[in-house]
């Protein structure tokens, strides 16, 4: 389908180049110029040169072309923002015409109505959806979600202890879990294969869905999203995805309302927007759908607890200082709480480096220019869409150093040993995986809360050893990446986790049982 597809419309595809050409003629003969970039094919330009791993490609061609290099993809006209100079000088800086985001014909207009929040063009619904999702996730609303934190960390560590074999599916539970309770006030779910955390999954899945060959051809010629459903298999894909999903949020959006108005609703991102959904102008399906894209979130926790154990195990000199520090401030009758956090520098260290070195989501979600725009002698035409090579950012040697390829926490931490603000304009996080500008990551105070207690826990309770192979040789550990689409994961390795002393099984046990009485 997608072949016979494509060659029906190599017509409208030269076309659409020789336009494109002429475009470029008239800005060259009117002074402007396009940033550098790779040389581009007739009719498909640079298409052929993008692959699953996209930022390492990218961050070669900064080397060769400079911090921001031109693309173009069958005439959609594309920069790759290399460096947090470019990046924050555009996206950060000159928000106000680089906050917008690209059609998304598919995932966005077709499966998700519109209103999926991180995917909503910048206007007055984003503006209303950002406001009402800010209201319960500032740094001081995300407080009262931290007996729901505490809860899920507890239930993990408990999970771990009965079965480390299957931390992957743990850390999934307690992510998706921790999420969920948050959004919906969903109660503890006991199985990462729960029907709601499925449903969850199998919608988010279907975003990444949407991007194969043939629904990417719609993004460059719209008006064949007019062509029938049975003619096109994307349209009938997104159309059945769109009809299952739009249930799923709104009947759990519903619930938290009927519960808020008969007073029986908990603190909850849903009940904190209902509280004031007449303040914020908006409808229910609006609400349903800003809700949503934070629970779909629930993936990028347990994609940095994977890399977090991975670094465990290859930097154990970390792990072990990590771990004086927590005997220092928690000591060894308790679990590490929300209390300890501003006494545990290294430990949030360890989560800024998590977050820097390997982010989950190399290249962020893409930006659109709304005007034309000079910068740095550069032409960048209204409607570019900008890629931020998040990875390159976060490894730029001339911000971090020669040793930007290391994991090394102390980087954010003074010589007395306390956090420190060593790299401006990275909004006192120390890297760029939140993203930039007004698109910023909404949920960060959330991610970094749970980040915190789920890794000072984890590393309070177990020693985590590298796997062994048959013959009891340690397995070689690589930083090689598994590309989901949701998130970028290291490869799966079977860590050994062993309690780090005999009364602490004891204590995991009597914490559980606190916090599940309540």
């Amino acid at each position: 389908m997608g072949s016979t597809l494509l060659t029906n419309l190599l017509p409208i595809a030269f076309t659409v180049w020789v336009i494109e050409v002429l475009r470029a003629r008239s800005r060259k003969t009117k002074g402007f110029k396009l940033p550098p970039g790779p040389p581009r094919l007739p009719i498909i330009g640079n298409v052929h040169q993008l692959s699953i791993d996209a930022w390492t490609t990218f961050t070669a061609w900064k080397d060769e072309y400079g911090p921001i290099v031109y693309l173009n993809l069958a005439g959609q006209n594309v920069i790759v923002l290399n460096t947090l100079e470019v990046a924050s000088d555009l996206l950060d800086d000159r928000a106000a015409i680089y906050s917008d985001r690209p059609n998304w014909i598919v995932a966005c207009q077709m499966l998700t109505e519109g209103l999926f929040m991180p995917f909503v063009r910048y206007g007055e619904t984003w503006r209303r959806m950002r406001r009402a999702a800010h209201q319960g996730l500032h740094q001081n609303a995300v407080e009262k979600y931290k007996p729901i934190q505490t809860k899920e960390a507890t239930l993990l560590l408990n999970d771990l202890l009965q079965d480390s074999g299957n931390w992957v599916e743990h850390v999934r539970r307690a992510g998706g879990s921790t999420v969920l309770g948050v959004t919906y006030d969903i109660p503890t779910l006991p199985s990462v294969n729960d029907t709601e955390l499925r449903l969850i999954y199998d919608f988010t899945i279907h975003l990444v869905n949407t991007a194969y060959v043939d629904s990417f051809v719609v993004e460059f010629f719209p008006w064949i999203r007019h062509f029938p459903a049975w003619m096109m298999s994307w349209k009938a894909r997104a159309l059945r995805w769109s009809q299952e999903s739009i249930p799923i949020f709104l009947s759990m959006f519903q619930k938290v309302k009927t519960d808020w108005g008969n007073g029986l609703a908990r603190p909850s991102l849903t009940g904190v927007v209902v509280e004031q959904q007449a303040k914020f102008g908006l409808t229910d399906k609006e609400v349903a759908w800003m809700v949503a894209a934070i629970a779909a979130a629930s993936e990028t926790m347990s994609g940095v607890l994977a890399w977090f154990f991975l670094a465990m195990v290859m930097y154990p000199e970390v792990q072990v200082k990590a771990q004086a520090e927590l005997d220092r401030v928690v000591g060894r009758d308790r679990l590490p709480n929300f209390d300890d956090m501003q006494h545990l520098p290294y430990i949030r260290a360890i989560i800024k480096e998590a977050l820097r070195l390997n982010p989950v989501d190399p290249l962020g979600l893409q930006h659109r220019s709304i005007e034309d725009d000079i910068y740095k002698g550069y032409f960048i035409p209204k409607g570019t869409i900008c890629i931020a090579n998040v990875w390159a950012m976060n490894r730029d040697v001339d911000v971090y150093g020669p040793d930007a390829h290391l994991f090394k926490p102390e980087r954010h931490l003074d010589k007395e040993g306390n956090l420190c603000q060593a790299f401006p304009r990275t909004k006192n996080e120390g890297h760029n995986t939140f993203g930039f500008g007004r698109r910023i990551c909404v949920g960060r105070y959330l991610a970094n809360n749970s980040l915190f207690l789920n890794m000072a826990s984890i590393l309070w309770l177990f020693a985590i050893h590298p796997p062994v192979n048959d013959d009891g040789s340690p397995v070689k550990l690589t930083e090689d990446t598994i590309n989901e689409g949701l998130v970028v994961r290291p490869n799966h390795y079977d860590y050994i986790f062993k309690p780090r002393f005999a009364e602490a099984p004891k204590i995991v046990e009597e914490a559980l049982t606190a916090v599940t009485q309540v």
